[in-house]
């Protein structure tokens, strides 16, 4: 908390750290007074930087800020590319209004006119008239209609912007449109209802990074000189004390390529504070709060685990070791000392793959605090918590839990103890969306610098607030909460999809099939993954998991409600059949898949020839599994190519399981595509690996289990070209082996838990991937 700088408290004394190293964090406990903060109102919208230090006759103000990657920092400076090949609007109202890339535009009028016919006879035509407005000024084509309804004429500010006679292919003139402004449009030579038209742009800019935030959208323009360039605040000091143990004055590329809240936060701070401020960072990636993190008066969980609970002592560490070195650090220092002012964290995505860490962050979050408080005995050190925003408010369910908690410690009703020193600020209407942004990255925010920056700077005025100061909230930036939909009108057949659904399907349908789907193709890495899948050879190196570009491809089709090419089950229920199996401990004990030594006389165990029964294997239907020596479910999980939802029923007994069988398989068949898919170990520590063995031969080894970020997605082997004699129609012998798992996250001990299925799927490709590989692609994309 900031203190009257004129007169020093009794009993109190400023430290200079360039006459006392023992005694400098005394100096901290000047926060801790409850003294009346001494800043400047910080208005709406910042001044740009003066270039000029802090006051040097003041105590230095030093915030810490901590957390995991999100306050390491990933908002990108520069470079942003557009995620789309086009961006597609439509004028066809059944199409729902969407967040992403799919726009209305345009609204009907349809006239009568008289055509006069060369041998006098009259006739009457219809044509379609309105105007349409698109949301960004660029380059577009207009497309009409699908199949016999794409034969007509459609003119836009009185120039033709698409015609198709009978026969021909359509003429397609590129098309300047201004953002904002409403085009008039003429549409003729149809036959029946006026067709639907739809446009793609085909010029599209990059958004979200901090160049283009700043210089193109004119926003938080206290970034920015009048030439452009970055401004440079000399009275805040940026120091990374925990990756790059470097620092610098801050400004937006203190932190490198890209930035953290603490660009945001250092701003709002350094125009609140005459006296210099320094921003002690101590923040790394992929670390939970209920582990990493860990405070110490939560306990220790495993107190012989190496790193539970380093983060903590690192942080701790970090700070007191920049601190011996501020009069280094700190441009213009004269020792006039320094004073905790304030601890800011931003951090919860680790702590949602447990729910055990879910359960208790509130309990953790509200120990970090007092923890912090208590080490640099500060005791009613100002705290600012920004909650997970992941999705916006459309988050899924485990960050609304870890989001409650955040905000509940921020809240004065349900922790009185912290009423006016901690305060929480809620994020999700600072989340941008993937097509607004530089990524695809949501667990990173997408790396839109906006987010990044709307979060420093809402923690500094919360901060600001609880100093005592006067802060005003930015006039843009936070979105909405979005309006509670009216419940869909249950369908009138059961079974059957809602009207308008349907409707919205068949509306979408040309522009996914006819526009989205040939910008897939059309792009070279996406036709040479295709082709390198519909060739059926097996690639030089191959991932455990089962998604590729005709997945890819095949969502399309998907989502214009053709399911032709999604993958199904073949061949015999593998189930529900009996398998023969058997488990055992290995003599190398160690964690994971490894190569093993198998039991005298098993040495060829997953070979047609080898005679289970004789070797003392049992019988069991699958899935074959447990969870700490019992018959249950992993989770709840409802995938349907995981099932470790689905209570085992075969005891997996020992580390080591092998299962086989010989199962009458029918002959594959040309244009499919095939996989064996290993079921109940697709999310993130609930699997090991794994091998695949058909008729004696390695089909597919994973040596490793599901790594961080990886878990949602199916794993197994794709049969390749090589194998496709292996299954030429009869008995073919399918074996497997996978180990029992005894870690959990970051290598916690965990019951022992395991979960295997396997089972064949089936794949027709589409004709268009088809095409590639005999050299007739085109760019269309219908079945």
């Amino acid at each position: 908390m900031a203190c009257n700088e004129q007169r020093q408290p009794p009993g109190v004394r400023r430290v200079n750290p360039r006459t006392s190293t023992t005694g400098a964090l005394l100096a901290m406990a000047l926060a801790g007074l409850g003294l009346s903060a001494t800043g400047k109102d910080v208005p709406a919208q910042l001044p740009r930087p003066d270039g000029q230090p802090g006051d040097a006759t003041k105590p230095v103000k030093v915030y810490l800020l901590a957390g995991q990657s999100n306050m390491v920092g990933m908002g990108d400076l520069s470079g942003a590319k557009n995620p789309y090949t086009g961006v597609f609007l439509t004028a066809d109202p059944a199409v729902p209004a969407g967040p992403l890339s799919i726009y209305r535009a345009g609204l009907y009028q349809i006239l009568r006119c008289a055509v006069y016919l060369p041998d006098g006879a009259q006739t009457t035509r219809a044509v379609a008239a309105g105007q349409l407005a698109v949301p960004q000024r660029g380059g577009y084509q207009v497309h009409c209609g699908s199949g016999a309804s794409s034969y007509c004429r459609l003119e836009v500010d009185g120039r033709e912007a698409y015609r198709r006679e009978a026969g021909g292919r359509p003429v397609t003139p590129p098309l300047t449109l201004e953002a904002g402004r409403r085009h008039a449009f003429k549409l003729s030579g149809f036959q029946g209802e006026p067709p639907r038209f739809w446009m793609q742009q085909m010029d599209l800019p990059g958004h979200g990074d901090l160049e283009l935030v700043t210089q193109r959208d004119r926003e938080f323009p206290w970034l920015i000189d009048d030439q452009g360039h970055w401004t440079v605040r000399q009275d805040v000091f940026y120091y990374d004390a925990r990756i790059s143990f470097r620092g610098s004055p801050l400004s937006p590329a203190a932190n490198g390529k890209n930035f953290g809240p603490e660009l945001g936060f250092g701003h709002v701070l350094g125009t609140f504070h005459d006296a210099p401020v320094l921003l002690i960072k101590t923040a790394m990636g992929n670390r939970a709060l209920g582990f990493d993190f860990r405070p110490p008066s939560s306990g220790r969980q495993d107190p012989t685990n190496q790193w539970e609970s380093l983060e903590y002592k690192l942080m701790i560490e970090g700070v007191h070791k920049t601190l011996a070195q501020i009069g280094k650090l700190v441009p213009g220092y004269q020792g006039q000392g320094y004073e905790l002012a304030g601890f800011a964290w931003w951090q919860g995505h680790k702590d949602s793959f447990s729910d055990e860490f879910i359960a208790e962050y509130e309990k953790n979050l509200v120990n970090l605090i007092n923890d912090v408080r208590k080490e640099f005995k500060v005791p009613k050190l100002p705290a600012v918590v920004a909650t997970v925003g992941f999705g916006g408010y459309h988050m899924a369910d485990k960050f609304q839990k870890i989001w409650a908690a955040q905000m509940a410690v921020g809240d004065p009703k349900q922790h009185p103890e912290f009423a006016g020193n901690v305060a929480s600020v809620d994020t999700r209407g600072f989340w941008r969306e993937p097509d607004e942004s530089p990524a695809g990255m949501d667990y990173h925010y997408n790396k839109n610098a906006e987010t990044y920056l709307l979060v420093g700077d809402a923690m500094g005025r919360a901060m600001v607030g609880l100093l005592g100061g006067q802060a005003e909230p930015l006039p843009y930036g936070r979105r909405p909460p979005p309006a509670v939909p009216a419940p869909a009108p249950a369908p009138a057949v059961p079974g059957a999809a809602a009207p308008a659904a349907a409707a919205a399907q068949a509306a979408l349908e040309p522009i996914i099939v006819d526009g989205m789907l040939p910008a897939f193709l059309a792009e070279p890495r996406n036709r040479a993954a295709l082709l390198a899948e519909v060739s059926g050879e097996k690639p030089r190196r191959s991932s455990q998991f089962l998604k590729g570009a005709l997945d890819s491809l095949n969502a399309y089709y998907d989502a214009a409600g053709i399911h032709d090419y999604d993958w199904h089950p073949f061949g015999p229920d593998l189930k529900n059949m009996a398998w023969e199996y058997f488990s055992f401990e290995p003599a190398n004990k160690g964690p994971g898949y490894r190569k093993v030594t198998y039991p005298a006389g098993m040495e060829k165990w997953f070979a047609p020839g080898f005679n289970a029964a004789q070797a003392g294997w049992k019988q069991g239907l699958p899935p074959f599994g447990q969870l700490g020596g019992q018959l249950a479910p992993l989770g709840h999980c409802t995938n349907n190519f995981c099932l470790c939802g689905v209570t085992p029923r075969t005891l997996w007994a020992k580390e080591v399981l092998l299962i086989r069988g010989a199962f009458n398989i029918p002959p594959l068949k040309a244009g499919h595509r095939y996989r064996c898919v290993v079921g109940g170990s697709a999310h993130v520590n609930a699997g090991e690996g794994y091998a695949i063995y058909v008729n004696g031969k390695l089909l597919a080894e994973s040596r490793e289990g599901v790594g961080k970020r990886e878990g949602g997605q199916p794993r197994g082997g794709y049969i390749y070209r090589d194998f496709f004699k292996d299954f030429p129609g009869g008995p073919v012998t399918i074996a497997a082996t996978s180990f029992l798992r005894y870690t959990g996250a970051r290598g916690a001990a965990a019951p022992p838990h395991g979960h295997l299925t396997l089972w064949l799927e089936e794949m027709n490709t589409p004709p268009v991937a088809a095409a590639l590989a005999g050299g007739q692609a085109s760019a269309g994309g219908r079945p």
